[in-house]
């Protein structure tokens, strides 16, 4: 049985959300702590229809390591209260093909996310995770002044959560394997509504 309470030290941001009464944190994914369970995560059902990885451990394995070369992006592991739940990857929007879609600015940043842990579902805790990583990406470079997204038009749940996580949808636009919302999310109004 795969330990999913191991001790986290090194977050890259951790903060009490008052709102959900719980801490939310992230941390740089690590190939050999993480393997395993990003392996199970993708192989969940109700991951597998958007993020298609439904594959053999060492193919997730080459993945991790690809992530991990690529100077674009960074992958993150979202925690609740110390325990994993969350993948995230977070992007530079204009070496992104979403960068092709937008005239993207130099510091946007975006995140791609899955939730892995189907017992997080269903207790409020979406808004919060996801207003968590986007301040987190605001915070990291002072100079983003706005966070992007483009979920697929299939993407209800998450679709419907992104106007209380101060996410504006811009229209949608055809990416190699989806057609998506293109959102945006401003630093103005994230910070008005939420705090930095």
């Amino acid at each position: 049985m795969l330990d999913l309470s191991m001790p986290d030290t090194a977050f890259a941001y951790s903060r009490h959300d008052p709102d959900i009464g719980r801490t939310i944190s992230f941390r740089l994914l690590e190939k050999e702590r993480d393997l395993e369970l990003l392996w199970r995560w993708m192989n969940q059902p109700h991951v597998v229809p958007q993020w298609k990885m439904a594959k053999p451990i060492e193919d997730i394995a080459a993945y991790i390591d690809t992530n991990l070369a690529d100077p674009h992006q960074d992958p993150y592991i979202g925690l609740i209260d110390g325990i994993p739940m969350s993948y995230w990857e977070a992007y530079w929007a204009k070496d992104d093909i979403l960068g092709r879609h937008y005239p993207a600015e130099e510091r946007d940043r975006g995140w791609h996310m899955l939730v892995g842990e189907p017992s997080f579902f269903g207790h409020g805790t979406a808004p919060a995770v996801i207003r968590a990583f986007t301040r987190f990406l605001f915070l990291d470079d002072p100079a983003t002044r706005k966070v992007v997204g483009e979920p697929s038009v299939a993407a209800r749940r998450l679709l419907r959560y992104a106007p209380v996580c101060a996410f504006e949808e811009q229209g949608e636009i055809d990416l190699p394997d989806k057609r998506a919302k293109l959102m945006f999310c401003h630093r103005e109004r994230f910070s008005q509504q939420f705090g930095l």
